[in-house]
């Protein structure tokens, strides 16, 4: 499997932060939206040998085999109760058999995840804010708008394939709106253009994936900023993930939500409308992190707003961010940390959106996300 560059370099120091930053705020009580990670153990008992790039190279090395278990639908690297790096077989339901106790002297600790899928769903008029709704036209259904970003000198609204390119089977040009579809008053009702489909990475159905990501040029009558709808601003220095980060993300659904990163360096199965899609590299955090209609949604560090993933999965017992600097790199852009900005042109108007079962409603594709 291929790993993102750096993660490795980061990952020991990450450790070893979260350990003096939890023996520092034993004493200190969490807000009561506050996700938390429990299992990651006290801070004083955390440990780094055997070290985490090793418990990853036998997580990649045997995650063909575990995921060949019936009920077993991803892998990742986390730390144990005791402090030390171990291999997560993540599962479809509890009580799974046939999982390892340990592979190549790494213990496995099985954690139930349920059955992951894309995370879309059902902010009106004014100034359009980042982690508020948004759609394809052509589909009733919403996500969330993650971010800004400038590439060569222009900026595009950030989201998932799936919210904006209605997992590849949208077109260039096609019409985007905010809020979504599914927003709509009635529901999918029309709702008002924000842009039009600039680019987006296909979705892979027989391959391995890192990201889920599409860009849309803003409609120059629609005025927005770089800001989130939760009143800060990311910064564009991205950064790779660790176990213990300290996270935050606004979402069209639950909007604020902090939490901690559970696992990296995860493979995932993920439940697409058109079929199952599998994740590398990925990024776990608690259950109640993200809900339905938060996909798209921009994961920051919690004290310093820089980028860290792309919401766009969960099952019921997990949430799922892909890391975002691949993302970037794709479309060449940065992440915008402007204060309130305007596009400065429109394109085509065109069509749909995002992930989950659908029906024809209207002569709209209608997604339950």
């Amino acid at each position: 499997m291929h790993r993102y560059t750096l993660v490795r370099a980061t990952l020991l120091a990450g450790v070893l932060l979260v350990a003096l930053a939890a023996i520092l705020s034993s004493g200190c009580s969490k807000k009561p939206t506050s996700p938390s990670a429990s299992y990651l153990g006290p801070g004083k008992e955390l440990s780094v040998g055997p070290s985490l790039a090793r418990a990853m190279d036998e997580q990649d090395l045997h995650t063909p085999a575990l995921m060949t278990i019936p009920g077993v639908v991803g892998t990742g690297t986390s730390i144990g109760h005791d402090g030390r790096p171990v291999i997560l077989a993540l599962t479809r339901r509890e009580g799974v058999r046939g999982i390892p106790q340990s592979v190549g002297g790494v213990p496995v600790e099985v954690r139930w995840v349920g059955d992951v899928v894309a995370y879309s769903r059902p902010s009106p008029g004014g100034t359009l804010e980042c982690g508020t709704s948004t759609g394809n036209d052509n589909e009733c259904s919403a996500g969330t708008i993650g971010c800004v970003v400038v590439q060569g000198g222009t900026q595009y609204f950030f989201s998932c394939n799936h919210v904006f390119a209605r997992e590849n089977r949208a077109s260039i040009g096609e019409r985007i709106d905010a809020p979504g579809r599914y927003d709509g008053r009635p529901k999918c009702d029309q709702t008002p253009i924000c842009g039009t489909l600039a680019a987006f990475k296909p979705i892979s159905f027989t391959s391995d994936n890192v990201f889920d990501a599409a860009i849309v040029l803003p409609d120059a009558g629609r005025p927005y900023t770089c800001a989130e709808a939760e009143g800060y601003t990311p910064t564009s220095n991205a950064v790779d993930p660790y176990v213990g980060q300290r996270v935050k993300k606004t979402g069209r659904t639950s909007r604020l939500t902090n939490g901690a990163v559970e696992a990296i360096n995860v493979t995932i199965r993920v439940g697409y409308s058109t079929g199952v899609a599998t994740f590398v590299n990925q990024i776990m955090l608690p259950s109640n992190f993200i809900h339905s209609g938060d996909s798209g949604s921009l994961m920051v560090e919690e004290a310093t707003n820089n980028p860290v993933g792309i919401c766009f999965a969960g099952g019921g017992g997990a949430s799922f961010a892909n890391p975002v600097r691949p993302a970037l790199d794709y479309f060449v852009a940065t992440v915008c940390n402007e204060a309130p900005a305007q596009a400065e042109a429109s394109a085509p108007i065109g069509t749909p959106a995002d992930g989950g079962t659908s029906d024809d409603v209207g002569g709209l594709r209608r997604r339950t996300p």
